[in-house]
């Protein structure tokens, strides 16, 4: 029996959330489109992982067997394959496969709602406040920074919404993964999918972006404990935002941003596991970046902070930024530039 993959589930959301989705294209993967997924270095098991939807905990881990029913290769969820994981998954018995299939086929075929719904995500670092009360603050959005939908949010646009709320004596909601909106870890269909994980106690807008504090709620449940420790240990690492973008410029040049957004109707704001957008990791370098002193650390920092690849992060260690040629000027840059800005902030 194959088990539901929840880390593949929640990254074909992802995926489909961000409109990386060929509709059309038939579906193949062989041992080429594995090997391509473990990196030049042939061992970058989680981004093997995070592309096939079923585990066979039967199998040794790290190993291909160890994982069923891809749905995605270059960072591209294929409808086709979500058709043939479906299949399968029947034929099999696999039964929680075939309805997180399904529920992404859903998904995807689903007309776009009339209401315009976006989101626009960041990672960002989970600041809690003293002992385990569950307490937190973060940014929900960064200003002046074009994310994976080339959407560009603008300084002031959440002034009449959070105004609005304001006047109601009330706060956005605080889903998980945007709840039966965008997937979520626990999945479309769940029926706590849209109960609220915690409450928001306070947003405003600064310099910066949208910053918020909030408080996660039932911490004695097993839910609870585990949203909480999956934050606490920095793998629910993002924060995204639901909404409507009521005012807007749209871009009149391809090397132009998608929209220009001066305005927004805020719904709800997300802990989600995988944030569309790279940039706003300066407050990840600054906590982390003193506690480096070995090579091996430092390999893990540009991973999980940066974003490089398993192979890139070890040939970045070990030769310099400019030994990767796979990475794009635009991640060194943005990354580089992160470094400096954290340096002169903890300066």
């Amino acid at each position: 029996m194959t088990d539901l993959n929840l880390v593949g589930e929640s990254y074909a959301h992802s995926l489909v959330s961000a409109g990386k989705v060929d509709k059309t294209s038939p579906w193949s993967f062989d041992s080429a489109d594995g090997n391509a997924l473990l990196g030049k270095g042939g061992d970058d098991w989680d981004n093997y992982s995070k592309h096939h939807l079923g585990l066979d905990r039967s199998a040794n881990d790290k190993t291909k067997a160890r994982f069923k029913y891809p749905f995605a290769k270059a960072d591209k969820v294929y409808r086709s394959g979500l058709v043939a994981a479906k299949q399968r998954a029947a034929q099999q018995n696999d039964a929680a496969v075939e309805k997180a299939a399904a529920a992404l086929l859903e998904l995807i075929d689903k007309p776009k709602s009339a209401s315009g719904y976006d989101r626009k995500a960041v990672t960002f670092e989970f600041k809690f406040s003293g002992g385990d009360t569950g307490s937190f603050e973060g940014y929900g959005s960064v200003f002046n920074n074009e994310d994976a939908y080339r959407d560009v949010m603008l300084p002031g646009a959440f002034t009449k919404t959070l105004a609005d709320y304001k006047s109601r004596g009330k706060m956005p909601k605080m889903l998980l993964n945007h709840g039966s909106m965008g997937g979520g870890l626990f999945g479309s269909s769940d029926p706590m999918a849209d109960l609220p994980i915690g409450k928001w106690t306070d947003m405003s807008e600064d310099s910066h972006g949208l910053h918020t504090k909030g408080q996660l709620i039932n911490l004695d449940t097993e839910r609870g404990k585990t949203i909480h420790g999956a934050m606490k240990e920095g793998q629910l690492d993002g924060l995204s935002i639901g909404y409507t973008a009521t005012g807007f410029t749209r871009g009149a040049k391809d090397n132009e941003p998608r929209r220009k957004i001066h305005e927004v109707k805020l719904w709800e704001v997300s802990p989600v596991t995988f944030p569309a957008n790279d940039q706003a990791m300066v407050s990840s370098v600054k906590s982390m970046a003193g506690q480096i002193t070995t090579v091996r650390q430092f390999e893990d920092f540009l991973r999980d902070v940066g974003g490089f690849s398993h192979f890139a992060a070890k040939s970045i260690a070990q030769k310099g930024f400019r030994a990767v040629e796979s990475e794009s000027d635009a991640r060194l840059d943005a990354f580089m530039a992160s470094l400096r800005d954290a340096k002169q902030a903890t300066a």
